[in-house]
């Protein structure tokens, strides 16, 4: 049978989320039939002992942790319905927000994503949106500036604004713009895939919108790790070679770097003159990524070297 709308979510670890989810689902009646699955990568606390007490939930228990892409694009091949809602563990749903989108995409054919505003908990709109092109790319100030005042015509208005892309925390899409039961690009572990969907159905001319006068909430929060980090420039290049380019993509990094040195001895002075706990943190937390991307430029060389 095919149903409307299939939530998606991949869950590593995140119990007390997942809960949260299964809730919203059991107490909040939905004017649309609806499956919800999770894709659970071999989560260490009780995920699965608490979704074996769910048989609403269609579960999909990996061996391992086979990365977001590739067990987003499990639930994806295992669902049948008009529309996907793609989401992570940490979104806060509302009923007014998810039959707003069914209702606006049911009658506008030609929208092949759509999305409410993402906010945090305290109402502030996050900047997910994307724009895709090298200014973009290049220029952080040009960045700021676009999301800042996109920022603003979101909250302002009641309609709706076509956008490039929206990053990966809430993705509702047409069942259709799936290709061979996948959707992200696999060579991507974790970071970035979302980014690397948009700027890809960007450039098959598939349609975005956002709903300004809907909105959920986005709990986020991302660990600062190194292994996180280094897993965060990895992707980034891996992105920035598909889709503009290997040359372009050494030049980024070789700016990220040259911006994050310059960042890491800004802190340094400022330490020696005004010592704090938050100056300290903020330079080692320059130091970490400054040696994330020294290692990731390492490989990168040592690689072309072996090539040549």
């Amino acid at each position: 049978m095919i149903v409307d709308v299939t939530f998606i979510t991949v869950n590593y670890n995140t119990q007390l989320l997942l809960e949260d989810l299964v809730f919203f689902f059991r107490s909040t009646p939905l004017p649309f039939t609806y499956t919800f699955t999770v894709v659970d990568n071999a989560s260490g606390d009780d995920s699965l002992g608490f979704l074996a007490s769910c048989p609403e939930v269609t579960t999909i228990a990996n061996n391992s942790n086979v990365g977001y892409g590739r067990a987003m694009n499990q639930g994806i091949a295992a669902s049948s319905s008009r529309y996907l809602c793609l989401l992570n563990t940490d979104i806060i749903l509302n009923s007014e927000a998810l039959t707003a989108l069914v209702e606006y995409c049911d009658k506008h054919p030609t929208v092949n994503v759509c999305s409410p505003i993402i906010q945090h908990q305290n109402g502030k709109i996050q900047g997910g949106y994307y724009r895709f092109n090298l200014l973009y790319t290049y220029l952080d100030i040009y960045k700021k500036i676009y999301i800042k005042l996109l920022k603003l015509r979101l909250a302002s208005r009641r309609g709706i604004i076509k956008v490039n892309g929206i990053a990966g925390a809430f993705i509702f899409c047409r069942r259709g713009i799936v290709s061979d039961d996948k959707l992200f690009d696999e060579d991507f572990f974790f970071y970035y895939e979302d980014t690397e969907l948009a700027h890809r159905l960007y450039k098959q001319g598939m349609t975005c919108h956002v709903l300004c006068g809907q909105s959920v909430i986005h709990l986020g929060g991302q660990s600062s790790s190194n292994r996180h980090v280094q897993q965060l420039y990895v992707s980034k290049y891996l992105y920035l070679t598909k889709q503009y380019g290997d040359v372009h993509a050494k030049t980024l990094l070789m700016l990220d770097i040259m911006r994050v040195h310059v960042k890491r001895l800004f802190y340094s002075f400022v330490s020696k003159i005004t010592p704090s706990e938050n100056i300290r943190n903020k330079l080692d937390k320059y130091i970490m990524v400054s040696q994330s991307l020294n290692n990731l430029y390492s490989k990168l060389h040592n690689k072309d070297n072996q090539h040549n």
